[in-house]
């Protein structure tokens, strides 16, 4: 059986293209504002290391001036937060995960094209069990946490609700796509899922800590009729119907 890690790209490339151009538009932005914001602080590092010089030393003066001026082009050029990137990383993490599956037959493939739609397929995954379908978040706030009240999903103060449909619509697509029943599984990188053993079912998708994700997929017991030759046939037709996002 052949496993594809993901062409053109691998895990997480259309979110790292998408990453790339907000970072080219916020860099674009910056040097806007840079062609009156610099002059501004220029005058204001010469007025502050002036009045620094005049009740200490010129040297002084001109750490201090220069200090203002430093400080104000790292606030002009400073970088903002990328969540493109960061779900990128998200995914390229949960191939790392997902690479010994591969290596032990069963057909794993990253960053899929969903037929008639921009959306994608982070990973998809065909064994003994069937197929199922990751979703990866990235999720690393140390200010936020995943909290479940009643049946509710949140990351921090963000309802996750449309996260979960989302998860299972993508799910829906694959399994139309490949003519088998597809899981939705939803695969978190850094915050803890408050359940036992790290996972739990919400709206039909199973929400679970990546680190807790091969063991889990390992345990799924074997579904009749899924031996190699299905899996391998699957993973070709994936290949047909379900192309790299981007190709």
């Amino acid at each position: 059986m052949t496993t594809t890690p993901g062409r053109r790209g691998g895990a997480g490339a259309s979110a790292r293209r998408q990453g790339e151009l907000q970072r080219a538009a916020e860099r674009a932005a910056q040097h806007r504002r840079a062609k009156w914001a610099l002059p501004l602080t220029a005058v204001a590092a010469a007025i502050v290391g002036g009045a620094a010089a005049t009740v200490t030393v010129w040297q002084v003066g001109a750490l201090v001036g220069a200090a203002v001026l430093a400080y104000g082009i790292r606030q002009i050029y400073r970088r903002q937060r990328n969540s493109w990137m960061s779900g990128a990383a998200g995914e390229q993490s949960t191939a790392r995960l997902l690479a010994p599956l591969a290596r032990r037959g069963y057909a794993v493939l990253h960053d899929r094209a969903i037929p008639g739609s921009k959306a994608n397929l982070d990973h998809l995954v065909a064994g003994a069990f069937g197929v199922v379908l990751v979703d990866s978040k990235n999720w690393q706030s140390k200010k936020s946490r995943i909290t479940i009240t009643g049946g509710l999903l949140r990351y921090g103060r963000y309802d996750q609700t449309r996260a979960l449909q989302t998860v299972v619509w993508e799910a829906k697509q694959a399994a139309k796509a490949l003519g088998v029943p597809v899981r939705p599984i939803l695969a978190v990188h850094g915050a803890k899922v408050p359940a036992p053993r790290g996972r739990t079912e919400l709206h039909g998708v199973t929400v679970i800590e990546a680190k807790k994700l091969r063991g889990m997929l390992s345990g799924l017991p074997a579904q009749h009729g899924w031996d190699a030759a299905r899996v391998t046939a699957v993973e070709q037709l994936a290949e047909q119907r379900l192309p790299p996002h981007g190709s």
